[in-house]
């Protein structure tokens, strides 16, 4: 996926093989919103937000990896920041599908 990461007067576009965008879909989608793929694309967060039982931090960040990885996104890191009132979860994404040469240590 080819995103558009700068845009300069007088220059091309400069653009870059992504997945940042496509991680973003995925998780910024509630499942059923969607016409043409109903149940199946994107999370569930109304089952998350509005469930009679409180559920974990790190089961939820299970669930939101999960999605990702279903959908071919690697993700390689889940840093989790605290503040006062919520807690915000940030995703290192790449391509599951892409190759890597060389040895893997």
């Amino acid at each position: 996926m080819l995103d558009i990461i700068k845009i300069e007067d007088g220059e091309d576009l400069t653009v870059l093989d992504s997945v940042v965008m496509k991680a973003g879909n995925i998780l910024g989608t509630q499942i059923g919103y969607l016409e043409y793929v109903p149940e199946t694309f994107g999370v569930d967060l109304k089952y998350f937000l509005q469930s009679n039982f409180q559920i974990q931090n790190e089961s939820f960040k299970a669930y939101l990896v999960e999605r990702l990885t279903q959908y071919q996104v690697n993700v390689s890191d889940c840093i989790t920041t605290f503040n006062a009132f919520f807690n915000r979860l940030t995703f290192h994404v790449d391509d599951a599908n892409k190759t890597e040469k060389g040895f893997i240590a």
